[in-house]
């Protein structure tokens, strides 16, 4: 099973393939630097925070619950 950051990072990469956006353009829109957000669509950093990913949606143009409500990350384990 994935963790939740590969599994946000391939919501990330779906969405700006979607838009036929970069990561460098998702920095600038998101005010942040690309190394950071290239990280985070990498699935290298471990645990993004809930600040960084609500900066990332609203440089979408997303709320942050639009973000995160996909499946399989919205499932409930049972």
């Amino acid at each position: 099973m994935k963790t939740d950051s590969e599994l946000i990072a391939d919501r990330l990469l779906n969405i700006i393939n979607e838009r036929n956006l970069t990561i460098n353009r998702v920095a600038t829109l998101s005010g942040m630097g690309q190394s950071s957000v290239n990280a985070i669509f990498r699935g290298a950093s471990a645990s993004p925070k809930i600040g960084t990913l609500r900066k990332i949606a609203n440089g979408l143009d997303m709320p942050l619950i639009e973000l995160l409500d996909f499946p399989p990350y919205n499932e409930v384990e049972k």
